[in-house]
């Protein structure tokens, strides 16, 4: 389901493009199966198709820049923002207000918590946090989810 307010395919947000509007672009590839919600932006590509694969799901403005690869069973919460070129892979979950900077990889099964700006690459299964973020725990030794209600959740101590 894609939000009639969505804006998938927009212009790229790239140099180059916005010097010569002329130039190619690619129209994004978006798996049917994938949940984008109100006031999302998805940008075309300009070396390559922005890519959402199956079951991911976009919260409300959140954003994918240009040539952006996402893999299966995503999600962006509400206000992240991937910048352009990077790679994203499985069962990935970028928590509120998240950037992720130009050309960045994320592994398979990574944690980016609220908030977070991450600067350097990412490997699988990790949990990354803070401004820049950093490796703080690994995904498989978590229950954590965007969905857990407040009475599932322990107090910080």
């Amino acid at each position: 389901m894609i939000h009639p307010t969505a804006i998938i395919g927009g212009v790229p947000e790239h140099i180059e493009w916005i010097r010569d509007p002329k130039l190619e672009s690619f129209a994004p590839e978006v798996d049917e199966s994938v949940f984008i919600n109100s006031y999302v932006t998805v940008d075309a590509g300009t070396w390559r198709h922005t890519s959402i694969g199956a079951g991911s799901i976009l919260l409300t403005k959140s954003h994918v820049g240009h040539d952006v690869i996402i893999g299966e069973n995503c999600q962006l919460a509400t206000g992240a923002i991937i910048g352009g070129s990077c790679t994203i892979g499985n069962e990935v979950k970028v928590g509120l207000n998240a950037v992720v900077v130009p050309w960045r990889s994320i592994g398979n099964n990574v944690v980016i918590g609220a908030s977070a700006v991450v600067t350097k690459n990412v490997p699988d299964y990790a949990v990354v946090a803070g401004n820049p973020a950093r490796v703080i725990g690994d995904s498989r030794q978590t229950n954590e989810s965007f969905t857990d209600r407040p009475e599932d959740q322990q107090e910080i101590k």
